[in-house]
């Protein structure tokens, strides 16, 4: 049983003491004579080691604020005659947004022996944000989402309107450091506003308006420090086209360049 239990420890500290240099282990071993110990038998001296790592690398990767950022809508070229005023209005009057996530999608692979597996069948994303906006006195922000929505029907016939005719903006979200730069940023592709949130009106209370919300659909989402403000597919395509055209020049193989994020 000894020997089991020391075989078992051994593989466990072979994965444990990894020769990679980026992996620093925390100090093990026992207190010395006379020094105190925490619950787990841990030594002040490590307890302090390993608080030190985590101050040491939360100051060298610090952490980012969720009150730094900033929006930037890229509407649709039919709403874009109402100036830029308004879109920096709303920049401004941003209160709050989600960052979207994205989920693959998976199902059972039944093809196998023993347990089964799940594999990926496609991708989906988090196909709605909400992000919420102070209100101004003359609506005008209120206003701006309401004419966008106009742009997916008629208001006369009730007749709806093309997708393009609506949903070829973008939406860009930055996340800023303390010198206010970004360091990272995401677009949204194909965004329109789905919902305007109610607004609670009450006779007995002088509370202002503060804010609404405003639900966004979208069709994805890209890394804009990974592709910039262009499509994954434009990117691909591009490549695959330049790579086409040195084979059609006869250029070797291996010597056309192959980008590798």
């Amino acid at each position: 049983m000894a020997e089991v239990d020391e075989k078992r420890q051994s593989l466990i500290d072979s994965a444990f003491d990894t020769p990679d240099e980026k992996f620093q282990q925390f100090p093990t071993g026992r207190p010395v004579i006379g020094e105190t110990a925490d619950a787990n038998g841990l030594p002040k001296s490590q307890q302090n080691h390993a608080l030190n790592q985590l101050r040491s690398e939360l100051v060298s990767g610090g952490l980012p604020q969720s009150n730094r950022f900033q929006l930037n809508i890229n509407p649709p070229a039919s709403l874009t005659t109402q100036g830029s005023s308004i879109l920096r209005s709303i920049m401004i009057r941003t209160v709050s947004v989600d960052l979207p996530g994205n989920t693959l999608d998976t199902i059972p692979d039944n093809n196998i022996y023993g347990p089964n597996r799940n594999i990926v069948q496609g991708i989906s994303y988090a196909d709605s944000i909400d992000a919420k906006f102070l209100m101004d006195e003359d609506f005008e922000v209120h206003q701006y989402f309401q004419a966008w929505q106009r742009l997916m029907y008629d208001d006369k016939t009730w007749n709806l309107r093309y997708y393009n005719d609506y949903a070829s903006g973008t939406m860009d979200i930055f996340i800023l450091n303390r010198e206010h730069r970004p360091t990272a940023a995401f677009r949204l592709w194909e965004v329109y506003p789905s919902t305007i949130g109610a607004i609670s009106l009450d006779m007995g209370t002088k509370t202002p308006i503060n804010e609404f919300t405003v639900s966004f659909n979208f069709r994805f989402w890209s890394d804009i420090g990974r592709y910039g403000t262009k499509q994954p597919t434009e990117v691909a395509a591009r490549t695959s086209s330049t790579l086409n055209e040195q084979i059609l020049d006869g250029l070797p193989i291996r010597q056309v360049p192959i980008s590798r994020a």
